[in-house]
């Protein structure tokens, strides 16, 4: 007997998890034909934090749905606005619903798709092909708009630029002046506009300074004084000027060698009447002529294709995807030196929310 409650608690700690109600099972209880929504929203809040990944994604786009039935505007807005950031606009696997729940649901789901403006993979924008020299007076980030918005983006109390975006990539120019002075974060905030709602992402963008040390210079021993084992190289080309008492008494000066000329020579002598390997013409230049007719059908073709061929189309910009962009420049230092400094711009990651009105 007592060898037997072993095996039965081992049974019973397999079957919990099928004994267990699932939290899908659960949440349709409360739901149907006759719902409670208050239940539902409160039993998933609690419940979304214990489930996996997928299944979290799953409650989190059913929590906006059962705050808006519950009337509250704001926690439907703040808890969509959370699930497009997090998830964009990728539908997780909702089947699981009752008919009348789905069918509702869905109703709520495509109005928010359709509306929400999502701004999403940002990335700035480089154009040069080699190492960037001398500081940027702006930098362009590019993205992806979900839906058609009006849109805004400040810097603090200026407005630096508005308008209207449709949906799809866009380019914004950021400008940087006066940004390079120290490190430091800058918030330009996006203000995106769809209908009666109103999101802010601030587009942060971080520039860090770093002075580069230059290597010391060589002693004028080590330029003009080599060791005996070091190898020689032969000056191709320069000038030594020599001065006593700033006046020039003495100047030397050494030019490469260029290649001689190409020459082509030209065999046996010339022929009379022909030019060096050319035939002889056959007929007079001022012999031979052209239809008159042919040549106006000739002029005519000529200028129809003319007219009918388009311009081509002008190629779109080349331009690459980066995560952060580095320029080399120098700078003046506190105690009045010249050094070489590096400057590197790159984007930190932020979330958009729903303005409240």
């Amino acid at each position: 007997m007592t060898k037997r409650i072993p095996a039965a608690i081992f049974l019973l700690l397999a079957l919990a998890p099928l004994l267990r109600a699932d939290w899908k099972s659960e949440l349709l209880s409360r739901l149907g034909r006759t719902p409670n929504y208050r239940a539902a929203y409160e039993y998933l809040v609690e419940e979304s934090k214990k489930l996996e990944p997928e299944d979290r994604q799953t409650a989190g786009v059913l929590l906006p749905f059962l705050a808006g039935k519950l009337g509250d505007v704001v926690r439907e807005r703040d808890l969509a606005a959370d699930y497009f950031e997090t998830y964009r606009d990728n539908d997780p696997n909702f089947g699981f619903l009752d008919e009348y729940t789905l069918r509702d649901f869905l109703a709520f789901w495509v109005r928010w798709k359709r509306s929400y403006p999502l701004a999403y993979d940002l990335n700035l924008l480089s154009y040069a092909k080699g190492p960037a020299t001398g500081l940027p007076a702006a930098v362009e980030i590019g993205f992806e708009l979900l839906n058609e918005a009006y849109y805004r983006i400040s810097l603090g109390p200026y407005i630096l630029e508005g308008g209207f975006w449709p949906a799809g990539f866009h380019i914004l120019t950021i400008p940087l002046n006066n940004l390079f002075e120290r490190s430091d974060t800058y918030d330009f905030i996006l203000d995106l506009r769809a209908g009666d709602i109103v999101v802010r992402k601030p587009i942060r963008v971080r520039v860090d300074i770093a002075d580069m040390v230059a290597a010391a210079a060589p002693s004028p021993r080590d330029t003009f004084f080599r060791d005996a084992g070091a190898s020689a190289k032969t000056i191709q080309e320069g000038e030594i000027s020599l001065y006593v008492d700033g006046k020039l008494v003495l100047r030397s000066r050494k030019i490469a060698a260029k290649p001689s000329s190409f020459t082509f020579p030209l065999g046996g002598p010339l022929m009379p009447g022909q030019k060096p390997y050319m035939p002889p013409p056959k007929t007079g230049p001022m012999a031979s002529g052209v239809n008159i007719l042919d040549a106006l059908a000739l002029a005519y073709k000529a200028i129809k294709d003319l007219v009918a061929k388009k311009p081509p189309k002008p190629s779109p910009p080349s331009y690459n995807k980066v995560g952060s962009l580095s320029f080399a420049y120098s700078r003046t230092t506190a105690e009045g030196l010249a050094v070489s400094a590096r400057a590197s711009i790159g984007l930190v990651p932020s979330r958009a929310v729903i303005l409240k009105e």
